[in-house]
């Protein structure tokens, strides 16, 4: 699939990648002029995102609930006004490929949990939304600064695990996403967890099936 392929009111993953830390920001299709698509300018934190940095890697990914996710690498993202308008003008050297974004089994949990961010004295309460053996995703209802992204300290509580004791992990932000409303999605990789998490997932989808 081109990127030219992409509809007017399709909304895209724009993901930027510099060294350890990923952020992905949604766009929308506003439409297609020859092998550029024009996006609704993108903003982050309020501000109109410059993706000029030679430094930062952009890989844009649609997904339509259908089939595997497609994405396309090394993409080039510039401001261009068309008929008086702004957009971002998005454009990609290589046709899709298929990603799986899911190569290790996960489990949704849904359950309140308490964050330590270092340097930050009261713990902050997320939403625990999915747990892996080597990563979490979560809600903060707050922004983690980039300084503090590193070390997460995040537990929990399941009431349905015999020894009633919470679940502790350490983790590290890898990516995050702004949640319309308020509030940020932030995909973190596990550093350090408790020797039976992997027993724990395993009794979790055992119990779901």
């Amino acid at each position: 699939m081109k990127i030219s392929d992409l509809k007017k009111g399709q909304k895209v993953t724009i993901r930027c990648k510099h060294k350890t830390l990923l952020v992905d920001m949604e766009a929308h299709v506003a439409g297609v002029r020859a092998e550029v698509v024009l996006l609704e300018l993108i903003r982050h934190d309020g501000q109109i995102v410059d993706f000029s940095s030679p430094h930062v890697q952009i890989i844009t990914i649609y997904e339509d609930g259908l089939d595997m996710p497609k994405a396309w690498t090394n993409c080039r993202i510039q401001r261009r006004t068309v008929d008086g308008k702004q957009f971002h003008a998005l454009a990609a050297p290589k046709t899709s490929v298929k990603v799986n974004r899911r190569k290790v089994s996960r489990i949704v949990l849904n359950k309140p949990g308490k964050l330590k961010i270092s340097n930050v004295p009261d713990p902050v309460d997320i939403m625990i939304h999915d747990l892996c053996v080597n990563g979490i995703g979560f809600e903060c209802p707050v922004k983690i600064e980039e300084q503090d992204i590193r070390h997460l300290y995040i537990q929990f509580l399941d009431e349905d695990r015999e020894d009633e004791e919470e679940i502790k992990v350490e983790a590290r932000g890898v990516w995050k996403k702004e949640i319309p409303g308020g509030g940020f999605f932030y995909g973190c990789r596990l550093v350090n967890a408790e020797e039976n998490l992997g027993y724990y997932i395993a009794g979790k989808m055992r119990d779901d099936k």
